[in-house]
């Protein structure tokens, strides 16, 4: 008689992997396998397999398996009933042509698809010399600093994704949408003379940012770049990604190479400030067109807004400035949002005129650095 998949877990341990899992699916795809799941249990562990055949993922968490074996289950369903479950263990069973799911009285049978379509799945390189690594809370804090500023218009395939440059034993990763830029880096564990860099969607990061979320404090993640795809590889999990076949902006260019006006405010109390100001533009105006004044003079910065036919906004905040005074006007969905990804307790904003490129750095957090174009008023 052949052996028939079943295993017990937690609830909550399956929910959160699923979650992870499903972000790498296509929910609309026509192929079944591609918004389907793969579960195999063996010995201890059940693996969670998907992919969109651009992005695959492998993830493991542990398990009462009482026998091995492995099926393909649609991922939206199993989430679904996963999710209303109580927090108790769940059991999952191949039962002839379905897959019995239990939970204390709770019973659903729903139907298994075909495996022999499923796909193969890229493993992770077993020998590169292009292999990094580094801890994935700071892998996680890269792409916090840095991913939404990444363009989300998809004709802009080139913006729509994170730039990841190694050299000289650190990643640099740069996300920019042509008016605004975010910039990072951190110390990696590499072969001294490694140098490379990838294009990577910003799928494929959102992705590495849920499983990332699924690691421990002190984990470290492998990295591996190839010629036409990244891996990510940690404790049991696996993240591979195609990359993007292009050229990325010389990004450092698009620094200034003066300043005129350097300010030092507290990050929070300018967050409040421009989010109070803004508020103007709940009526009317469209937050691209929309755009708040900043007024230097002294220690006094003047945040002001005007919305045409609504009202206008002002409210001072005092700062450490340095260099005269300056008027130059920012789109305040850019501001807030870098503000907010931050964790920095001060920013320093520095200013050329009205027209170039401000510059934002982190006073706690020396490798980050943003840029924000401003807008004509």
């Amino acid at each position: 008689k052949e052996e028939v998949m079943k295993f017990i877990c937690e609830k909550n341990v399956l929910l959160k992997n699923l979650q992870a899992s499903l972000s790498a699916i296509s929910p609309k795809t026509m192929l079944p396998y591609l918004n389907s799941l793969l579960l195999e249990a063996e010995g201890k562990e059940v693996t969670v397999t998907a992919t969109d055949l651009e992005i695959s993922t492998k993830v493991k968490f542990k398990a009462d398996v009482k026998s091995g074996g492995k099926v393909l289950v649609h991922g939206d369903l199993l989430l679904a009933i996963t999710k209303t479950q109580e927090d108790k263990d769940i059991i999952i069973e191949e039962a002839g042509d379905t897959i019995k799911i239990t939970c204390e009285k709770f019973h659903a049978n729903v139907q298994k698809r075909n495996i022999d379509e499923y796909p193969q799945i890229p493993e992770f390189p077993k020998k590169s010399e292009n292999l990094f690594s580094l801890p994935a809370m700071e892998l996680l804090q890269l792409i916090k600093e840095t991913a939404y500023a990444a363009s989300r218009e998809e004709t802009r395939y080139v913006l729509c994704s994170e730039y990841f440059e190694v050299e000289k034993g650190n990643l640099t990763v740069v996300a920019t949408d042509g008016k605004r830029l975010s910039m990072s880096k951190r110390q990696i564990k590499a072969p001294k003379n490694l140098k490379t860099s990838v294009i990577i969607p910003i799928k494929g990061i959102n992705v590495l940012q849920r499983f990332l979320a699924l690691c421990e404090e002190k984990e470290e993640i492998k990295t591996v770049i190839q010629d036409n795809a990244i891996f990510f590889s940690s404790n049991g999990k696996m993240i591979s990604s195609r990359v993007v076949d292009g050229t990325y902006p010389d990004y450092k260019s698009a620094f200034p190479k003066s300043v005129k006006v350097k300010v030092e405010v507290e990050r929070e109390e300018l967050l409040g400030v421009i989010m109070r100001t803004a508020s103007i533009f709940q009526a009317g105006v469209p937050s691209q067109t929309s755009s708040v004044k900043f007024q230097i003079k002294k220690n006094t910065l003047t945040v002001s807004a005007s919305s045409p036919g609504f009202g206008e906004a002002e409210e001072d905040i005092q700062v450490q400035a340095a260099g005269g005074s300056l008027n130059v006007s920012f789109n305040p969905g850019y501001l807030s949002e870098l503000l907010r990804h931050i964790d920095s307790s001060k920013v320093v904003i520095e200013m050329v005129d009205s027209l170039s490129a401000t510059v934002v750095k982190a006073t706690d957090e020396p490798n980050f650095i943003s840029l924000i174009m401003p807008m004509r008023a």
